[in-house]
Formats: structure tokens, C-alpha cells, sequence
């Protein structure tokens, strides 16, 4: 089924909406005029998804969902997992210490998307969002890339929560299969390079594996 452009907007606003409601980060409005060109600063820069000798020392576990989602990935063992039913999963970090403020996250949310929609209109789309949603966005970066053999995007932003947190986040999206994906991973400022290697093995082990609908239309 083709999706109109007006509607695919609105669903993207909304999956986002749900996926970061369910972890208590509740998005206001704020308006920053900015287009995907911009580049306000040259740190923290996305990662460079080519780059596979990414190591990293944490013990990986697989998360797997072919009943509704459809996705298989790693993530590190010590980490938990929520799914947000219809959107996509949420993996969280434990806290360092006791006095840890944040957890850093990576989100893996999805929508249904003709695949005629281009990597600068997914981009726009989501700047575009974030600019209503979240209180003091600021975009820092933004680029096109390739995701698995797949034209993609990815945007490095800021934006403040609704505990006046600083957090930077960066996104990774793409199409396939007339679904988008878009994996958001979000930091403290502080520590937002550490966790990168482990972000990058997250979404580098990322696979798209068939849905069982026997199995997930059982009652």
C-alpha cells in the first residue's frame, strides 16, 4: 500500500512520540528553523557506519522478535530491553553509579513507507519533528550515508528533556522493504563517545528477519 507523504509524516511524529513517552522523557514544543545542510558545530560528529573494526569488550546477547516486529540485533548483556508494541524496542543502559542521572538508550523504532521517499526527505522529516517535539533542539550534524548496501541518513541533534537534562542523540535511518528504520541512540553530552563502539556493534549486527503470522495472530 503507498503511503501518502501527509500521513507518513504524521506517523513518524507519532511513533516517536510513543517510543519516548513509554521511557518517561515526555517531548514539548520548540521551534528552530534549520534545514538538513546545517552544520552547527563540528563535535560530536556521527559515527562512520563503514568502519566495521569497531571493538568493545561487553558480552552481547540477541535479541530476537519475529512475531511482530520482524528485527534480530545484539545488544550488551547487562543492558534491558522494552518493546513498544507497533513501534519497535527500546534497549537501556544500566546506570554507572548510584548518582546516575541518565541512561543512555538506544531506540529502534519503524514505520510503513513507500520507498519512493528519498534519504534528504526521511531527514527533513525527522529534523522537522524534532524541531516541534523536543525543547531546545539543536541540529549539530547532518549527512547521507549507506546502511547496509542502502541508501540512509543520519543527524547528530541536542535537545534538552523535561528534567532540563542536556542530551545528545544521533540517528541513524534508512528504508527497506516499504518500511523505514531509524535507530536513536541518546546520551549524556559526557558520555556520549564512550558508549559509540557499542552502538555501533548494536546497529551493525542489525538484521531484518521474517514476521511468523501464524504465530503472532495466536491469541
Amino acid at each position: 500500500m503507498v503511503v501518502r507523504l501527509f500521513n507518513f509524516t504524521k506517523y513518524f511524529a507519532l511513533s516517536f512520540i510513543i517510543a519516548y513517552a513509554s521511557l518517561s522523557i515526555i517531548i514539548m514544543p520548540h521551534i528552530a528553523q534549520q534545514t538538513m545542510a546545517q552544520t552547527m558545530t563540528t563535535t560530536p560528529m556521527a559515527y562512520d557506519f563503514t568502519n566495521t573494526n569497531s571493538t568493545t569488550s561487553k558480552s552481547f546477547l540477541t535479541y530476537q522478535n519475529n512475531s511482530t516486529l520482524g528485527i534480530k540485533i545484539q545488544y550488551p548483556s547487562n543492558w534491558k530491553n522494552q518493546q513498544v508494541d507497533g513501534v519497535g524496542v527500546v534497549f537501556i543502559s544500566p546506570p554507572e553509579t548510584n548518582l546516575d542521572r541518565f541512561l543512555e538508550k538506544l531506540t529502534i523504532a519503524f514505520f510503513p513507507s513507500n520507498n519512493n521517499t528519498s534519504v534528504n526527505e526521511l531527514a527533513n522529516l525527522a529534523i522537522n519533528n524534532y524541531k516541534e517535539h523536543y525543547t531546545g533542539f539543536q541540529l549539530i550534524e547532518s549527512k547521507a550515508i549507506t546502511f547496509e548496501r542502502n541508501p540512509a541518513y543520519t543527524i547528530v541533534y541536542s535537545y534538552t528533556d523535561q528534567e532540563s537534562r542536556k542530551v545528545i542523540a544521533m540517528d541513524v535511518g534508512t528504508a527497506k522493504d516499504n518500511r523505514v528504520y531509524v535507530f536513536s541512540y541518546s546520551a549524556d553530552p559526557t558520555e556520549y563517545s564512550s558508549y559509540m563502539p557499542t552502538i555501533h556493534k548494536m546497529i551493525n549486527s542489525f538484521e531484518t528477519i521474517p514476521i511468523n503470522l501464524t504465530y503472532s495472530n495466536k491469541v
